[in-house]
């Protein structure tokens, strides 16, 4: 029974493992296995106790059926034995029922740092995917008009003009502002040379970037702003995953971070470190009674971890919840430009990729990162146990 167990234990941290050195955060399905995973290994120990416990409650059947057939003052000496083998029937049974907690307060520290594990390699699939998103710099760009080239080539032209007939130039520090070089660019054209006919040519060149500029310039800081805002936020979170791991792994005395044991592949040292412990709780448990309160607190300590396991999966689920929502906004803002289809020509290429960009990190919220096993009940289940 136990080389049965410690088969599919080996078997389903392979899974894990394996599942984890590939593609992880575009994997849908890596938790889902996780879970289904756990579920045979605690049905398995349950199912386990319960055949044993069967069979103690079975020999306990037969012991009471001898007790209440014989007359005790006939056959002492039997009712004696019978007695005895009651009592030890009984002690067999906590055995069994405390073998199976401390299988079970180990297969849920396991798990727990699996768990954790895993949702580190998503963090850092997300860490990966604010890196290399080109939103945040070229949404800087779309929203000053300046790095347009019609409006640039405008605007020197423009430039030239009023320091011809005014001799005063616009400082640089303006001329970098977004709003302030478009106003000027609005009076140059109103107010410079030539008939009415150029100056509404020049005026014609520019509208577009002008207007898509000034309508859009507040909605598009406000994505970057808010763009940066999720990368910050994920940072924080990769860093709460740390310390979480932190927490778990001194239980058992463990001392390597996570980013360090990630890198080394330092795993099969933590677990042996758990085999450690649990063989150290296991002699405790049948020791003397002061040893078995120490085993008791070993114990607790060994399951304390799971509660801020639970935690962290609601603050990982409430971010990605938030973060789908922001890019939504976006898309939202993006697409609530009322003059697209006239400017259409004249718009950046960027400004649909930016909109690609969006819709892209949208499905990645809502499928690679958004596991529905981390937002039901039945991992909880499994990180605090069967339900009896």
């Amino acid at each position: 029974m136990a080389k049965h167990f410690t088969l599919l234990i080996l078997l389903c941290l392979l899974s894990s493992l394996t599942a984890t050195s590939s593609n992880l955060p575009d994997s849908t399905h890596l938790l889902a296995d996780f879970v289904r995973c756990c579920e045979k290994e605690e049905t398995y120990i349950k199912n386990s106790r319960d055949e044993q416990m069967e069979q103690c409650n079975q020999r306990m059947l037969v012991v009471e059926q001898q007790l209440h057939s014989i007359v005790v003052e006939d056959n002492l000496q039997k009712a004696v034995l019978l007695l005895l083998e009651k009592d030890k029937i009984k002690e067999e049974i906590a055995v069994i029922d405390n073998d199976a907690q401390v299988k079970l307060a180990k297969l849920r520290y396991r798990k727990g740092i699996e768990l954790t594990r895993l949702l580190y390699e998503k963090i850092m699939g997300l860490d990966h995917h604010f890196s290399s998103m080109q939103t945040t710099y070229e949404i800087v760009k779309l929203s000053n008009p300046q790095n347009y080239p019609n409006f640039q080539l405008n605007k020197s032209a423009l430039d030239a003009k009023m320091k011809k007939q005014t001799g005063v130039q616009m400082p640089s520090l303006l001329s970098e502002n977004p709003m302030a070089a478009s106003s000027f660019a609005l009076i140059g054209a109103f107010f410079g040379e030539g008939d009415s006919k150029i100056k509404e040519k020049n005026l014609e060149e520019i509208a577009c970037i002008l207007d898509f500029t000034l309508r859009m310039t507040s909605d598009l800081n406000l994505i970057f702003y808010e763009t940066d805002f999720l990368k910050q936020s994920n940072i924080s979170l990769k860093d709460e995953c740390a310390k979480l791991f932190e927490e778990y792994t001194k239980v058992i005395g463990y001392f390597v971070p996570l980013e360090k044991c990630r890198n080394q592949d330092d795993w099969e040292t933590l677990y042996g470190k758990l085999d450690e412990y649990m063989a150290g709780m296991q002699a405790l448990y049948a020791g003397t009674p002061a040893d078995i309160e120490k085993a008791y607190k070993k114990h607790a300590s060994l399951e304390f971890p799971v509660n801020l396991m639970i935690e962290f999966i609601h603050k990982y689920t409430n971010f990605i919840g938030q973060g789908e929502q922001y890019y939504h906004k976006f898309e939202v803002i993006l697409g609530n430009y009322k003059n697209e289809a006239v400017c259409s020509k004249d718009l950046p290429e960027k400004f649909q990729s930016v909109k690609a960009e969006v819709r892209s990190s949208i499905l990645k919220f809502n499928e690679a990162y958004n596991v529905a096993e981390l937002r039901g009940s039945k991992l909880k289940d499994l990180l605090y146990g069967w339900n009896e």
